[in-house]
């Protein structure tokens, strides 16, 4: 697995893709995914929950994100995330928080991220989605022109949240990108 593009693009990322529990980004999606955010993620604050192996908040930072924290539970993979940001060179950048994200999200109430990358199991049920989406909205996770861009199976769908708007959602096989902000509030 490597850093598909930015400045970091060809540097290798550690990652055992024999775990069955850790499903990594493929690169085309990755690839995808920053193609579209490539002029605007320079100097955002970026949020990557689930974090697996730290790929997507990997390459934000490739494409000029001046802070990425790292939500992951699984003791391994927050290894991996570790040691990924360590031997790129990048952890003044970086920050790794172990911790379900469920709870671990409310340690940044009110922190305006710029992007909110979620990548979460695909079984995962869309209640928990629900609440993750609602947390992020409720407790100003998300700056007011923020995004969040959500991986999820093409089986699911978004959850509809109430203040969120998907505007836009690219399939890859199996998979699906949703692309999310807030809705806009008119002036009167």
């Amino acid at each position: 697995m490597r850093v598909i593009s930015g400045y970091l693009s060809g540097r290798k990322l550690f990652f055992s893709g024999k775990k069955k529990d850790l499903r990594a980004t493929k690169d085309v999606v990755r690839e995808a995914i920053f193609d579209s955010l490539r002029e605007w993620i320079v100097d955002k604050k970026v949020l990557e929950i689930f974090a697996g192996t730290g790929a997507l908040g990997i390459e934000a930072v490739s494409h000029g994100a001046k802070e990425v924290v790292f939500i992951e539970e699984k003791r391994e993979a927050v290894n991996y995330i570790k040691q990924n940001i360590e031997q790129l060179g990048i952890s003044e950048v970086c920050s790794v928080k172990r911790g379900k994200v469920e709870q671990a999200i409310a340690e940044f109430s009110n922190q305006g991220f710029d992007l909110v990358i979620a990548d979460p199991p695909y079984n995962y049920s869309s209640g928990r989605i629900l609440k993750i989406l609602k947390d992020i909205l409720e407790l100003q996770i998300l700056d007011n022109d923020g995004i969040i861009v959500l991986e999820h199976s093409k089986k699911n769908r978004v959850p509809e949240v109430s203040g969120l708007t998907v505007y836009k959602e690219k399939v890859y096989g199996k998979s699906v990108v949703s692309y999310i902000r807030r809705e806009s509030v008119q002036q009167a």
